[in-house]
């Protein structure tokens, strides 16, 4: 037996009945036609429609019916590592971030960046895969394509601020409104904070 794997998300069908009598039920995928002669016997063709209704019937009721996603390699991802929330979309990575909430941002903003809305997947501690879609889709606007804008954000990165009693200035990493802020210490890009409470950044104005 011969097998012959093609992969079309949307292929083709089609039955016809030749002048010599004959019908044939042709598939078209991949750039592949492929055309499969069932002869000019009535009974011979009647079981062929009553094998196409049972292919149907069982789309319908063992794959349609309880439908779940399956995550595919060009989704959105997060997973935990090493004190870190890491981010993938399509492919490749975006970056990592000092909470699930920021990296659900960014995860967002880089899904507007690149246009591109696949499914979203966090990934847990065991490997395991749980659907975060909703997560990331309270991010953006109601036409779902753009960012929505993101409340309570008064820094940029690169501003210089003061932390708490700390006698040394910090430098702002990223400002994500309601996700906090992430800041390092001035001279210092390997030591960072993240801060949930804004009442102990102040900006510095000298």
């Amino acid at each position: 037996m011969t097998r012959l794997d093609l992969h079309d998300a949307q292929p083709e069908f089609a039955v016809d009945r030749r002048p010599d009598g004959d019908v044939q039920l042709q598939v078209r995928a991949d750039g592949v036609d492929v055309r499969i002669t069932i002869g000019g016997l009535y009974g011979d063709v009647s079981l062929l429609a009553e094998s196409l209704h049972h292919l149907a019937d069982d789309v319908d009721t063992d794959i349609l019916h309880g439908w779940h996603d399956v995550p595919d390699e060009f989704d959105g991802y997060i997973g935990f590592d090493r004190g870190r929330y890491h981010v993938s979309l399509d492919g490749s990575r975006v970056g990592d971030y000092p909470s699930r909430e920021v990296a659900e941002i960014e995860l967002a903003r880089a899904m507007v960046d690149g246009g591109v809305f696949p499914n979203v997947w966090f990934i847990t501690d065991h490997g395991n895969t749980e659907p975060i879609d909703a997560d990331i889709r309270r991010w953006h606007d109601e036409a779902g394509d753009q960012m929505a804008p993101l409340a309570g954000v008064q820094y940029r990165p690169g501003d210089r601020v003061w932390y708490a009693d700390v006698d040394w200035p910090y430098r702002v990493v990223g400002d994500w409104g309601p996700a906090g802020v992430e800041i390092h210490t001035d001279g210092d890009p390997r030591i960072w904070t993240h801060v949930t409470d804004r009442a102990e950044l102040r900006p510095d104005t000298d």
